[in-house]
């Protein structure tokens, strides 16, 4: 299969992951204008979505294989692959955002992480003009390695101090 063909097997998938987390969540919760924008930039087939977080314009394009969505949909929305995306971390994209905590990046981009649980989410946006930022990339990274690593050192030094 080539890569369009790849992203449209993909994006037919989420859009069907998408309906069924609204049918899910109807009675229980009302997504956040965030949330609501990339559903129906998902659901409604569209080029492009804008919406607002703290005082940013987040712009999400189609883009191509290297950069925005369709990137997100070929290197990361797959079981297995690096930086593995569910349709739920998707459509809380904006939360990344939200949470604030801008690192320095290269060039003209911004990069926010969160981390949740025992995952790292990272998104880089582009610096388009004042507070206009351009989605460039989504991912996420597994910190179990990490914590296993951390947690192992910890006892070996209470080993340590207790002999």
């Amino acid at each position: 299969m080539n890569s369009s063909e790849i992203f449209n097997n993909r994006f037919q998938k989420l859009q069907q992951e998408f309906l069924e987390i609204k049918k899910k969540q109807a009675n229980k919760w009302k997504f956040k204008e965030h949330q609501q924008a990339i559903y129906d930039f998902v659901i409604h087939s569209r080029r492009f979505v804008e919406f607002e977080i703290n005082g940013y314009v987040i712009v999400l394009k189609i883009g191509n294989d290297d950069f925005g969505f369709r990137h997100i949909l070929l290197r990361h929305y797959c079981e297995g692959c690096d930086g593995e995306l569910y349709a739920k971390d998707i459509l809380n994209i904006g939360n990344v955002i939200k949470n604030d905590i801008e690192l320095p990046s290269q060039k003209n981009r911004i990069k926010f992480i969160q981390n949740k649980g025992n995952i790292k989410y990272t998104v880089i946006l582009t610096k388009e003009s004042g507070k206009r930022l351009v989605f460039s990339y989504f991912s996420s990274e597994s910190e179990k390695e990490i914590s296993i690593i951390e947690e192992t050192t910890i006892i070996f030094e209470e080993i340590i101090i207790t002999e």
